[in-house]
């Protein structure tokens, strides 16, 4: 946790926490710089896309995809896992292959070398403890800060790569990926392929389908998936680290002045970290009560276990389920390659492949995390509201509590304290 300096909100900070425009929600959140490394390696530009480096990302994936075909790199690759080597070398151009080492490589490098950088400035901008503002709205749109759940974002990108970044708050990137799935997907002649695999007619699937560009929609597919879920993860952390220094802030200013007198009551609540913490306070101070007697503090949190699903309520900075989409990509990869000659053809190959890699990978990170394993996070209380009232205002907090969704409260003995 930062160092308490608490500095005004007016100040610029040097290191930012992370930035919520029109365009997007983006943040310094630490990301595994292996993670970021192997999305590039898997895709060129995903890897920048992964770390919230936008516009290099755009530039390496419209690169990948303009570059690629003019090389016939993906049928290249498609007939050498097949054994058809000479065929290989024969459709494959070298002079656009020449183009394409150099990048392919520098995408995978500084991907790496940018989540090594990005973390080291969340830890400086923690040190800092710099603000972030949690909404903007601009004639154009409104984007607020909220939590939201993670597997929805996945639900929603497994339907249509792209609205699952539309949900999690990245629009820009949402637009963008919709955009290139739907032209790739129209040169892979990917719709009538789906159509035929669902009908059971794979000869048809096989003869209609543009392997060069096929090949392109399984880590399109699963990285789409991937995003979503982690830029849900990410937005719901940058949420939490706003509201937490909100609450130190606040109770500073106010140098938690509390006092009990005869005719007072003591109530204290425990919230998740949500919009209606902030409500709850709000309609209290509302009521009449003082802000100074209205004490609400985040809590540490001791658990350091690591969680195979993230929630809405619980975020450990990484997620088992890094190892599962890795596995995933490369199974439906070559699902889809040998699926162009296998009986069920590239589609539903490729969709059992993105199953069975998921597994596997899944499998591997539960062996290898299995002494400090949770399957689910667990639902925590992460923030504490004492107040301090008027006896005759007692019942009008608890149906405040109640209202703003607290998860529980209880009434202190006269003259207890918290």
């Amino acid at each position: 946790m930062p160092h308490q300096r608490f500095q005004s909100s007016n100040i610029k900070p040097r290191y930012a926490k992370g930035h919520i425009s029109l365009f997007g929600i983006n943040s310094a959140y630490p990301r595994p710089p292996w993670v970021a490394a192997w999305w590039s390696v898997v895709f060129p530009g995903f890897g920048h896309l992964f770390l919230g480096r936008t516009i290099y990302g755009f530039i390496l994936v419209i690169w990948e995809l303009v570059v690629n075909s003019q090389a016939d790199l993906n049928m290249g690759i498609a007939l050498s896992f097949h054994g058809k080597f000479e065929e290989a070398k024969s459709v494959i151009s070298q002079e656009w292959v020449l183009l394409y080492v150099a990048v392919y490589l520098f995408a995978i490098w500084d991907s790496y070398r940018s989540a090594v950088e990005l973390s080291k400035a969340h830890i400086l901008s923690e040190i800092e403890d710099a603000p972030i503002s949690p909404s903007d709205i601009s004639y154009f749109d409104y984007t607020i800060l909220d939590k939201k759940n993670p597997l929805v974002g996945m639900v929603w990108s497994i339907l249509s790569p792209g609205l699952g970044q539309l949900y999690s708050g990245s629009t820009v990137v949402g637009a963008f990926v919709l955009a290139w799935w739907i032209f790739v997907t129209y040169k892979a002649q990917a719709i009538g392929a789906w159509l035929y695999s669902f009908l059971g007619d794979f000869n048809t699937v096989t003869v209609i389908v543009n392997w060069q560009w096929f090949l392109f929609l399984p880590s399109m597919y699963v990285f789409s998936m991937y995003h979503a879920y982690a830029a849900v993860n990410e937005n719901n952390a940058l949420y939490d680290i706003e509201q937490i220094r909100y609450l130190r802030v606040r109770a500073e200013n106010l140098g938690q002045l509390n006092t009990t007198e005869n005719n007072t009551v003591q109530i204290i609540a425990s919230f998740d970290h949500s919009p209606f913490v902030e409500m709850a306070i709000h309609d209290m101070e509302t009521m009449g009560i003082p802000a100074q007697n209205i004490i609400a503090l985040p809590l540490e949190n001791n658990d350091a276990k690591t969680h195979i699903i993230d929630s809405i309520h619980r975020v450990d900075g990484r997620s088992i389920l890094d190892g599962a989409m890795v596995g995933a990509s490369i199974f439906m990869v070559l699902g889809t390659i040998y699926g162009f000659v296998w009986k069920w053809g590239p589609v539903i190959w490729g969709l059992l492949g993105l199953i069975g890699g998921f597994i596997l990978g899944l499998i591997v990170e539960l062996l290898l995390n299995k002494k400090k394993l949770q399957v689910f996070a667990s639902r925590k209380s992460e923030v504490i509201i004492q107040v301090t009232c008027d006896s005759s205002l007692q019942n009008q907090t608890i149906n405040v509590l109640k209202t703003r969704r607290a998860i529980g409260y209880l009434i202190l003995p006269h003259g207890g304290t918290m």
